[in-house]
């Protein structure tokens, strides 16, 4: 799935924690719907440096406008953990690597 026909991610939520690193929730989105044994990956967008692509299973999403200190650390510790939820209720969570060049 080429990045035009990536889901959008304008609304989400930004937690940190100094020990579990930056954790986002989402709305529900296919981009996680790989399955456990799928690794779903990011990077930084080239187009828009505060912009993260997000790839799995061939399906993609951009998680748009991330702040950059916690962008900064997500490539610092290589993780950013996804909670999805669904009508205010978390339904999955997701690790997702940062995809090193």
């Amino acid at each position: 799935m080429a990045v035009q026909d990536a889901e959008i991610i304008k609304k989400y939520e930004v937690v940190f924690g100094a020990r579990t690193g930056v954790t986002i929730l989402v709305p529900k989105t296919k981009v996680f719907d790989c399955g456990v044994e799928i690794p779903v990956q990011f990077r930084v967008s080239t187009d828009s440096p505060r912009d993260v692509l997000i790839t799995a299973a061939g399906n993609s999403a951009v998680l748009k406008d991330l702040r950059k200190d916690y962008l900064d650390e997500a490539i610092e510790r290589g993780v950013i953990m996804f909670y999805e939820t669904k009508d205010d209720e978390v339904v999955r969570c997701t690790p997702c690597n940062f995809a090193k060049k």
